[in-house]
């Protein structure tokens, strides 16, 4: 694949993302696509895969012109797929992890940071709505208890679309989060009190009816990224439009480089 991908959006949330130099990323139980949240064993528990969608095709989209960007007025950024490449901690937590973490009060699963994956687009129901839930039943090491561990296979999660998504031709940036309660009662041994079957099934009903303190996360990227953006101004952009574009341009970037759409499209 290219270097680099692109992004569809409207001009207020490009000046978002020039402000706040955060990319928003998207709870599947929010995004397009309602299947995407669903699995066979857990319901909607998709709900804990963020993404951020981009697509690798240079050639732009009427379609995606018409959804992301609001159909009215937008733009498209490219940009180095390495934008989210971070130093790490002694840990090996990506610097800027742990404030996202302790923001949103959610684990973010190793390796902790936005995770690069192509869409692959299916016929295939168990790749749609996959079976994500494993359990073991083990004994304490400490009290000699019989408890539960209930394990969610995350793999397969947002990687999947059916085809008549495909001309997308999406790649997206994926995060695993949990909210914190969840591990909050595991260390009060919320889990451990009960039979393992019991409990397993209590463990699997509070993951399935957690809640967020928002829909999605606002990750940051590498600042050096905002100098090679290219930007294409949507062919629905006004005069003024494309000004605005223009100036925001020139007030956060360097060497960002600004250009005009191949397409004639009426709004």
């Amino acid at each position: 694949m290219s270097d680099i991908l692109y992004h569809y959006c409207s001009i207020e949330t490009l000046e978002l993302i020039l402000k706040n130099k955060t990319f928003r990323f998207s709870s599947l139980g929010i995004v397009d696509d309602m299947e995407e949240a669903l699995t066979s064993d857990f319901e909607d528990i998709g709900r804990i895969c963020f993404v951020s969608c981009w697509t690798d095709l240079t050639q732009e989209s009427v379609e995606m012109w018409r959804t992301y960007t609001g159909g009215k007025n937008g733009v498209r950024v490219g940009i180095s797929k390495n934008l989210f490449k971070f130093d790490l901690d002694e840990k090996g937590i990506p610097l800027p992890s742990h404030k996202i973490m302790e923001e949103n009060d959610v684990f973010i699963s190793p390796p902790y940071s936005p995770q690069l994956i192509p869409i692959t687009y299916t016929k295939d129901d168990d790749l749609i709505n996959p079976s994500v839930g494993k359990t073991a039943n083990d004994i304490c090491n400490n009290c000699g208890r019989k408890e539960s561990n209930l394990i969610l296979q995350t793999n397969y999660l947002g990687r999947f679309k059916r085809e008549y998504w495909s001309g997308q031709s999406e790649w997206r940036y994926k995060l695993i989060a949990v909210p914190k309660e969840y591990y909050r009662n595991n260390e009060r041994g919320k889990y451990l009190n009960g039979d393992p079957k019991d409990m397993t099934e209590l463990m699997k009903s509070d993951l399935i009816n957690m809640v967020f303190n928002n829909d999605y996360i606002d990750f940051p990227f590498n600042k050096f990224a905002l100098d090679q953006i290219e930007v294409i101004l949507s062919p629905l952009n006004s005069a003024e439009d494309n000004k605005r574009v223009e100036e925001l341009i020139k007030n956060h970037t360097n060497n960002a480089t600004v250009k005009p759409s191949s397409l004639k499209m009426r709004k």
